[in-house]
């Protein structure tokens, strides 16, 4: 009896077990079908999700890839390396718009820089750097690094910085050095802005005894030949900024940071490699600069003014360049050599920029690597507006860079034409041209063609692009020569007519009287 209720009791619980499953077996199945999925969400995102953070890396930062690492050049001794973080920018399907910064976010102090001599049409070329800056509001400090002046114009422009350019913003200010245009022998001028970049950052800043409180700070190179449209600052997220296609990509984070300086295009390409990259690099024979691709050359280094590193990577690249730039001078005696040794010392420490087509226009023919796209999109009615309303400031690339001459029928602005004392208080100001002057002439007359009065065509995208040109500068001249002569003049005195012209008449039919020798 006790055995027939025990084989009836096991036959229920084997009816009441029939469809249970081993508590192991469920957990293998759930554990593979786990596999299974993470291996196709990784086949199809090997970078791993935006935003994560991979491996030990702190957030923020990127995976060092393993090529660049090998490329790290060797440092000497006392030499911080630079820090190299490459990240995979999302494809445009997946790109997220910019995040809010967090409220508690640190603004780094920004440094701009420009390097001039003691000239006086680089004195009124500096006073325009500093007005432009105040009038867009630009962030941090501004430095003019003035070299080879004598001791009165020393004094000239101390005093000038006293009366006038500290009512503009106490953060403007002239930093002094030695002229270093004949340390190899020659005279070559432009050695004074990487020597003279580097006399104020050792001698000004006391970069390296204070390397804490400038490392991460933002560091900028301008010429003294441009003009400020908008702010320029580390961060450009949100913005309009064209920055140029390389195989590298674009950066994920918009920003200026360690081991990611920005530079604007310039037209050279792979010219500074064209050089004799043995005879600079004979000190370096295992420099990276040697190693580079023709792609990496062309898209990831030939860039000028405006130069914009944290304060560590600007220390370095300025190190290096002032080691590098006589040896690239010996081989390379032309125009925008300094500029060929800012790219190889960039290459040699294994810095690759991202590079902005819209940091500047200057010439109005170039085929691409500047801002006109942005230019040409305006309006015909915006062509020739003077605002620095920020709605209209956000359309215009950062920078107006006159290093040339600019012309369209018998209207011109050119800064060698420009008289160096324009500013003075009986001067005249500049005649202002109507809007829409680019759809009325299709050639343009120089103020010193020979023979007088020769008509040059224009491409219809030109015109437009000139018309830009002068009516942008000639109305800052004269908006900044208004200013000065507020300060300065004493009342009553300031001639503030709009009426000199660079022609006798802006008729394009009428040309008598030649050339107009006389300047104001």
């Amino acid at each position: 009896m006790a055995l027939s209720q025990e084989k009836r009791t096991l036959g229920s619980a084997r009816k009441q077990n029939k469809f249970i499953f081993p508590l192991e077996a469920v957990f293998a199945v759930v554990f593979t079908l786990w596999v299974v999925v993470c291996f196709a969400f990784y086949s199809s995102n090997p970078s791993g999700p935006e935003g994560e953070v991979h491996g030990e890396n702190r957030p923020g930062e990127a995976v060092l890839e393993p090529e660049l690492r090998k490329q790290q050049p060797s440092m000497r001794a006392g030499q911080r390396r630079p820090e190299i973080r490459v990240t995979r920018p999302p494809s445009m399907a997946k790109r997220r718009p910019p995040k809010a910064k967090a409220h508690d976010e640190k603004f780094p102090e920004h440094y701009m820089t420009f390097s001039t001599a003691c000239s006086e049409s680089q004195n009124w070329q500096s006073f325009m750097f500093f007005y432009y800056a105040h009038k867009v509001q630009q962030p941090g400090h501004v430095v003019r690094i003035a070299s080879g002046c004598s001791d009165g114009q020393k004094e000239e422009l101390v005093k000038f910085h006293e009366d006038v350019i500290s009512k503009l913003s106490d953060k403007f200010s002239v930093h002094f050095t030695p002229d270093f245009a004949r340390i190899s022998g020659d005279n070559y001028k432009y050695y004074n802005k990487p020597y003279g970049v580097q006399h104020w950052l050792t001698h000004g800043l006391k970069y390296e005894e204070n390397r804490d409180e400038y490392e991460d700070a933002i560091m900028m190179i301008l010429d003294p030949d441009m003009i400020l449209l908008r702010p320029l600052t580390y961060d450009f997220d949100g913005t309009n900024v064209m920055i140029h296609q390389s195989k590298r990509g674009a950066p994920s984070t918009r920003r200026v940071m360690h081991g990611q300086p920005w530079a604007s295009l310039y037209a050279f390409g792979t010219g500074p490699f064209r050089v004799d990259t043995k005879y600079v690099f004979a000190n370096y024979t295992d420099s990276p600069a040697l190693r580079l691709t023709s792609e990496e050359q062309a898209n990831n280094y030939p860039g000028g003014p405006p130069y914009m590193a944290t304060g560590r990577d600007m220390f370095s690249i300025v190190t290096s360049w002032c080691e590098l730039v006589p040896r690239v001078h010996k081989v390379y005696e032309h125009l925008l050599g300094e500029m060929y040794g800012w790219s190889l010392a960039a290459a040699h420490l294994g810095l690759p920029h991202t590079l902005s087509e819209s940091f500047m226009v200057s010439a109005v023919d170039i085929g691409s690597g500047e801002g006109w796209r942005l230019i040409d999109n305006l309006g015909d009615d915006e062509i020739c507006e003077f605002s620095t309303l920020k709605e209209k400031e956000d359309k215009l690339p950062y920078t107006m860079h006159y290093c040339q001459n600019y012309w369209l029928g018998k209207w011109f602005i050119g800064k060698y034409r420009l008289d160096s004392d324009f500013l003075k208080c009986e001067k005249p100001l500049l005649l202002e041209p109507p809007t829409g002057i680019h759809e009325k002439y299709d050639f343009y007359i120089k103020p010193g063609g020979k023979p007088y009065g020769t008509r040059e065509k224009l491409r219809r995208q030109s015109a437009k692009r000139e018309e830009f040109m002068i009516c942008g500068m000639i109305k800052r001249l004269n908006d900044a020569a208004t200013w000065i002569k507020s300060v300065t003049c004493e009342e009553g005195t300031a001639n503030l007519k709009k009426e000199f012209i660079f022609h006798h008449s802006l008729d394009p039919d009428n040309n008598e009287g030649g050339e107009k020798k006389a300047k104001w």
